[in-house]
């Protein structure tokens, strides 16, 4: 019934639970239980993903460029979307593990998501092929043996 999700929007989705997540942790620790908390720290986790994304890119364009290749134009913008999610998770999870309060989640999952993204962004170019292997491998059946 519903549309089976590509990774990419697995991945976006899974940023935007975790920019919640640590909203509403955050919230909670200051306030007691909230749910409002929520969407703040899902925008702002958005929005840092988002603008590493784009210094990641201006960052690689700049890069090629001093090479003397053209710029990359990312069409699908796999690369950058992972990154931003794993770097969510992984900055959340810093920031529980290092703040003796657990204050700050939204802060570690910014700060993660914005270097996930810009680091997501470089290897962009080698993510998509490499996922469309892996589905096209998925969906041909295999030859049986013997």
């Amino acid at each position: 019934m519903l549309p089976k999700l590509d990774i990419k929007e697995k991945n976006f989705h899974g940023l935007l639970a975790m920019g919640a997540l640590a909203g509403i942790g955050e919230g909670s620790l200051r306030y007691g239980f909230t749910l409002h908390t929520g969407f703040p720290g899902m925008a702002l986790t958005l929005a840092a993903a988002l603008l590493g994304g784009v210094c990641g890119f201006v960052l690689k364009d700049f890069f090629r460029s001093l090479r003397g290749l053209p710029p990359y134009r990312g069409i699908n913008n796999d690369g950058w979307i992972m990154g931003a999610f794993m770097g969510a998770f992984l900055g959340t999870l810093f920031q529980v593990a290092n703040s003796p309060s657990g204050a700050n989640l939204v802060l570690g999952s910014m700060a993660g998501a914005y270097l996930g993204a810009a680091l997501g962004a470089f290897p962009d170019e080698f993510i998509t092929p490499i996922l469309d292997l892996m589905r096209k491998s998925e969906t041909t059946p295999r030859p049986e043996r013997g």
